[in-house]
């Protein structure tokens, strides 16, 4: 019916499956990309995975419901869960200015952790499957508009990990939240699944990232042979001892000093969350998603749109002038952020710290102030109020970019990679240009100040931009047209 998103190694659609009686359902349906379905390897393995995910049948758990083979092309219909990853969750309490809080973070981790222990316990004919997730991170957690806490994608980064297969600009993200012994390459169990959730609540809690750096090697250094993590509670003094304590556990380097089981470890988030809660809606999740991401009528004689001035990909010769629009209030389509765990993961920068929405900083955005919007993006250009003294102090800012669905992005004419991409660049004015090889391109230029950070968010469509250059659009991009200033 519509594109949902899409990345490197498949495209989630909203689809409609017709049953008996003229039942018609709505599912999502992740599709592998032709080039990876042809082989015959990845495809072996991506059978028997979705075969396997198909057994799981739990609240916390997103449904697969059948797999589906024509051809060469292999695709998943699963549960539609209309919400947003845990990711972009957190990304829009900063915006918002508003603390996910203690409570429900907690939660979070408890309804994850029974998924995990669901999973961890699967038995056919008295026979443990051994089912373990490998990629529990903020991206595969999902939560419903309704408050529902759902873990998606098990067993794909396995199929994938075996064929050699990641997404590019995806393994970073996927480091940032692996134990030990699986960044090595050894042997995974349980507790693996235990580490992974133990960093995506510290991050929480914490308000900051923990083992993520700016390149992949330093991740993984990170991960392997950095010092102990410190508690929670020197970065939120609301973090108490015990659950200080449990997260720390989790986070043991020794699989055999984590909690044995995500059963045992969930059942102690429990304990700190039911002394923590003072009023039953502090752990309320869908309250606060709709307080996220309310629908309110506008107010009478309130302009329509502020927007943001960029570029659109014209095809062969040229761009065009178009705008990206920021409704107030407006949440977006919901599509925009559903089930994008299930592609897009590792990458983006989690705070949890409030901060207020920024209008956008370049002149072309004051330019194009009152235009008319030619499609709705929610915060395409967001400016952190925050100073980071020492980025300032080295003269660079910080640059976000996530694109809807997904594009291959180029600041000053060099390639960087596909969409999330977080980058330190030299204070100053930059040009960005974000292209997709279906939805077209998008482009901007934006000025970073010292020690600041800017997010930049366009969103594509094939209704308002036109398809990039015939011929390989995403090698074309990759390549890039120029020297740039890019670290």
């Amino acid at each position: 019916m519509e594109p949902i998103a899409s990345g490197g190694m498949a495209e989630v659609w909203r689809a409609r499956a017709a049953g008996p009686a003229g039942v018609v359902k709505e599912v999502a349906l992740k599709l592998v990309r032709g080039e990876h379905g042809a082989r015959s390897d990845f495809a072996r393995m991506f059978v028997a995975e979705a075969r396997l995910a198909a057994r799981l049948n739990h609240a916390n758990v997103v449904q697969v419901y059948e797999l589906v083979e024509e051809g060469d092309r292999h695709a998943i219909a699963m549960e539609l869960v209309r919400g947003h990853d845990l990711a972009r969750v957190v990304e829009r309490c900063r915006e918002a200015g508003l603390r996910l809080g203690l409570p429900r973070a907690l939660q979070i981790g408890v309804e994850v952790a029974r998924a995990l222990d669901y999973a961890h316990r699967l038995e056919e004919d008295g026979r443990p499957l051994g089912v373990v997730h490998r990629d529990v991170s903020p991206h595969n957690v999902l939560l419903s508009m309704e408050g529902e806490v759902k873990l998606a994608d098990f067993g794909i980064a396995r199929a994938m990990g075996q064929a050699g297969l990641t997404d590019p600009g995806h393994v970073k993200g996927k480091l940032a939240y692996m134990a030990p012994e699986q960044a090595r390459g050894a042997e995974v169990d349980p507790r693996t699944d235990v580490f992974a959730l133990g960093v995506v609540l510290w991050e929480l809690c914490a308000g900051r990232r923990l083992f993520a750096r700016d390149s992949e090697a330093a991740t993984l250094a990170a991960v392997l042979g950095g010092a102990p993590p410190s508690p929670p509670s020197a970065w939120n003094e609301a973090v108490p001892p015990a659950l200080d304590a449990l997260l720390l556990s989790a986070l043991a380097a020794d699989p055999g000093a984590r909690p044995a089981s995500a059963g045992a470890f969930g059942a102690g988030l429990s304990a700190i969350q039911h002394a923590l809660v003072r009023a039953p809606g502090e752990a309320d999740l869908g309250g606060f998603m709709r307080r996220l991401w309310p629908e309110p009528a506008p107010a009478p004689g309130r302009p329509e749109a502020t927007a943001v001035r960029t570029a659109a990909a014209t095809g062969p010769g040229g761009t065009a002038t178009r705008t990206l629009a920021h409704r107030p209030g407006h949440s977006g389509r919901w599509a925009a952020g559903l089930l994008a765990a299930l592609l897009l993961a590792g990458g983006s920068w989690i705070w949890l710290r409030p901060g207020v929405p920024a209008e956008p900083t370049t002149p072309a955005a004051s330019a194009a102030a009152g235009a008319a919007p030619a499609t709705a993006d929610p915060e395409p250009m967001v400016l952190d109020p925050r100073i980071d003294p020492a980025a300032a102090a080295r003269g660079e800012g910080r640059l976000s970019v996530s694109v809807h669905p997904w594009a291959v992005l180029q600041v000053d004419g060099r390639a960087v990679g596909e969409t999330p991409q977080e980058l330190a660049l030299p204070s100053g004015a930059h040009r960005l240009r974000a292209v997709h090889p279906t939805f077209g391109a998008a482009e901007v230029e934006v000025v970073l100040q010292p020690g600041r950070h800017l997010s930049w968010r366009p969103a594509l469509s094939r209704e308002h931009a036109t398809p990039a250059p015939a011929g390989d659009a995403r090698r074309d991009a990759l390549r890039g047209d120029g020297a740039g200033g890019v670290r």
